[in-house]
């Protein structure tokens, strides 16, 4: 027996070596030589920079376990406290792409002091130089012709015919330093009459009098907002920007334009249970000048629209909409601003992204795009400058640079750049970058869901009309940094339309770790099907359950509580639940065979037990059953109001996720 034992090991050896030779003599498959992977540095402002890397066609980034980023620059602006990792990619056959670099974190040492907002100051006719109150101010210093500082705490000084006089806020407090100077008036008993500035020298000075002839402006615009209005565990809300924005009107230094590039409304429970009336609301107070409409303005039907319109007291600016071959009553093409003695025209444009509306509310709707796009909007520029007077024109568009596109010329005709457009603000693709195009015109998106606000500075100069404009990408740490205090009007508002305080916020229960989005796309999908047959099993065969499914920030679920709240902003979308009929062929494309990302099923049946010719019964969302080229019959619709985050509450609240 144990001679049997040992013949029988030695002939399994000298099989399972034979196979590997085999193995060895067929695999022929050549490897190929994966790009080097970047090395990535972090300086002490929160660039993050990395090497070219050779035979890289572009670079893919990720920051703090977020949504993948395609880049072809080597620099990222990070916040404290963030990560990030790259990784090369080649886009030839030839190189595999590279592994991702290590995270690297930036960590922001330096603890800064805050500067007191600069003093406004007015001089009325008998020589009264007056200016307001400024918020943890101790004192003021003013000087009066170039003489010595005078503290005082008083916020008036009389003035003599002729004499100068300037103003700062000052503090005994270590957490305060001295505001600005305000700028400098004169007292004149007997005011000249007013001239027409001369800059023969383009100096920037008045040839007669002395006077600067630069208006100083300061463009900030808002993207994707998506109703980030309240602070969480993952990102600050807008309370602390509230404080920032004031703190810059105070400042006599610049005037500034406030405008939205689109999606301000949905995308929490705060904002989308009163369909954005809440962000109006808020938008009123810090003064949008405009908001150019976004798709997801459109995620409750354009019903909506023309009540938030009302509201509003700005425009909603769309110059390519219409409705059965008409333009809508709730939005209009452009609007005109004047700062600092320049007439400024606004010319709103919402992108090629009708198909991501759901096909319950784009009936008879439509978007101009392409050439009658670039018609419409230079028609607007030339209408604006030669009949309205403005002097400089801003472009916002709900449309970007993203993944998709590899140039600005993908998505933006550039010849609008060659006299008619002097700045463009974007949004949609939820990208943070500055680009110039080939005519030198900015173009700038400030990332999403209150993560950057995209700022550009404009000096203009009011006798040469000659204009230069500094651009940059303001993160949280600025706008919405510990040193800010909250403005109280945030939670007046919030109070409103939440009088007993935000029950969304209850514990519906508790988890020991993360739950990833292919975990939370798995547990949707199968609570698709489960309520599909509750409802209907007992009538139809259903097979499968899923559909277009897409996470937003955060992405994921954290461990600890899990809140309502929560699980809204993961699943805002607000899809029906429809039981439909497909035909196999589709069946397996669409949904069994698909590379799609963005589609995730839970299925009872295989692609290869599925008849080309034979109809089946699925369970997905509105959005995807109304997809045309999903081609999906509607059969029934759970008309409850309940959607993939409800489902998902409900299971969790009985244990699922325990």
């Amino acid at each position: 027996m144990k001679k049997l034992i040992r013949m029988l090991s030695t002939i399994l050896a000298s099989v399972f070596l034979l196979c590997s030779v085999v193995g060895c003599a067929f695999d022929r498959t050549p490897k190929l030589p994966k790009l080097n992977e970047p090395t990535v540095t972090i300086d002490a402002d929160g660039v993050a920079t990395w090497n070219s890397v050779e035979n890289a066609l572009y670079y893919i980034y990720v920051i703090d376990e977020g949504e993948e980023n395609l880049t072809i620059e080597c620099r990222v602006q990070l916040v404290s406290n963030q990560s990030i990792k790259v990784k090369a990619v080649s886009g030839i056959e030839e190189y595999a792409d590279s592994d991702f670099s290590n995270y690297k974190t930036y960590i922001k040492n330096t603890v800064q002091k805050i500067k007191l907002a600069t003093p406004q100051v007015a001089v009325s006719e008998d020589g009264s130089a007056t200016w307001n109150r400024i918020d943890n101010a101790q004192y003021y210093i003013y000087v009066i012709n170039s003489g010595t500082e005078t503290k005082t705490t008083e916020l008036t000084v009389q003035l003599a015919d002729n004499q100068t006089f300037k103003v700062k806020a000052g503090s005994n407090d270590v957490d305060y330093e001295y505001s600005d100077y305000s700028r400098q008036v004169t007292y004149t008993a007997d005011k000249p009459i007013a001239h027409a500035h001369v800059d023969a020298n383009s100096d920037k000075i008045c040839d007669d009098c002395g006077k600067s002839v630069m208006a100083e402006l300061s463009f900030l615009a808002v993207n994707d907002l998506h109703g980030k209005f309240m602070d969480t565990d993952n990102q600050p809300g807008v309370d602390e920007f509230t404080t920032y924005l004031k703190n810059l009107y105070a400042d006599t230094a610049r005037e500034e334009v406030l405008l939205s590039s689109g999606d301000m409304w949905q995308g929490t429970v705060e904002s989308s249970t009163n369909k954005g009336k809440l962000m109006t609301e808020w938008m009123n107070e810090v003064g949008f000048v405009s908001m150019t409409l976004g798709n997801h303005e459109y995620d409750w039907g354009s019903a909506v629209l023309t009540p938030n319109s009302k509201l509003a007291e700005f425009p909603f600016l769309a110059i390519n909409i219409t409705y059965n071959g008409k333009k809508v009553d709730y939005c209009q093409p452009s609007t005109i601003v004047e700062k600092g003695g320049i007439k400024i025209g606004i010319i709103g444009a919402i992108g090629d992204c009708l198909s991501s509306i759901s096909g319950d509310f784009k009936t008879g709707l439509s978007f101009a795009t392409g050439d009658t796009l670039t018609s419409l909007v230079k028609t607007e520029a030339d209408r604006l400058r030669n009949s309205e007077g403005c002097e400089f024109i801003v472009y916002s568009i709900h449309e970007g640079y993203g993944s998709e596109t590899t140039s600005i010329s993908d998505y933006y005709d550039e010849s609008l750049s060659d006299g008619y457009v002097d700045l463009v603000f974007e949004g949609h693709t939820h990208q943070n970058y500055i680009k110039k195009d080939d005519y030198g015109v900015y173009h700038l998106q400030g990332g999403g869901e209150n993560r950057y606000v995209s700022q550009a500075d404009v000096s203009y100069n009011t006798v040469t009309k000659q204009y230069t404009v500094t651009p940059r990408s303001l993160g949280t740490n600025v706008y919405a940094n510990s040193s800010l205090k909250d403005d109280p009007i945030v939670e007046q508002i919030f109070n409103k339309y939440f009088p007993d305080g935000n029950p969304y916020t209850t514990v519906l229960g508790n988890i020991k770790s993360q739950k990833s989005s292919d975990a939370i796309y798995d547990d949707v999908s199968r609570l698709y099907y489960e309520k599909g047959v509750e409802l209907w099993g007992s009538e139809y065969n259903i097979v499968l359950g899923g559909g277009f499914l897409r996470l937003r920030s955060p992405y994921k679920v954290s461990a600890g509580n899990v809140t309502y709240a929560s699980l809204f902003s993961i699943l805002p979308f607000d899809n029906d639940i429809v039981l439909g009929r497909i035909q196999g062929t589709y069946l397996k494309s669409k949904f069994l065979e698909t590379s799609n990302a963005d589609y995730h099923i839970y299925s009872t049946i295989s692609s290869s037990n599925v008849s080309n010719n034979s109809y089946y019964y699925i369970i997905v969302d509105s959005y995807t059953s109304t997809f045309t080229s999903n081609r999906i019959t509607e059969v029934k619709r759970w008309n409850s109001e309940k959607y993939a985050r409800d489902l998902l509450a409900d299971y969790v609240k009985t244990g699922g996720w325990a």
